[in-house]
């Protein structure tokens, strides 16, 4: 018996489909390996986190050294405003007294009868 036309047709396209059902996966296999990492620019190696701990650490100490200073400088500028405004005070106070002293002994000259020192009518 021979084998019918169709048959075998059927046969070959059943063929062609299972190898082009396994194609993709050789296709993947045949593929060119990847270059090694050497070729690749070299990366910067990057800090254990100890060593990030300690530079944080030390970024810190410098930023609150510096606050402090900071704060110190702040300090002195306000004591020395404190110190010229009660010297501004003390001042005011003793041209005010003085002025005080001054009238009052105008005022006492004037009554008991030293016209110059009485205050002069508008």
């Amino acid at each position: 018996m021979k084998p019918n036309r169709t048959a075998l047709a059927l046969l070959a396209a059943l063929g062609c489909l299972s190898l082009a059902a396994t194609a993709p996966a050789d296709a993947k296999a045949r593929k060119k390996p990847a270059k090694p990492a050497a070729a690749a620019p070299a990366a910067v190696p990057t800090p254990s986190a100890e060593e990030q701990r300690a530079a944080a650490n030390a970024e810190q100490a410098k930023a609150a050294q510096a606050q402090a200073q900071a704060n110190a400088a702040n300090q002195q500028a306000y004591q020395d405003e404190l110190k010229a405004r009660d010297e501004k005070i003390a001042r005011e106070k003793a041209e005010y007294e003085a002025a005080m002293a001054k009238w009052k002994a105008d005022v006492a000259a004037c009554q008991a009868g030293d016209v110059s020192k009485c205050a002069k009518p508008n």
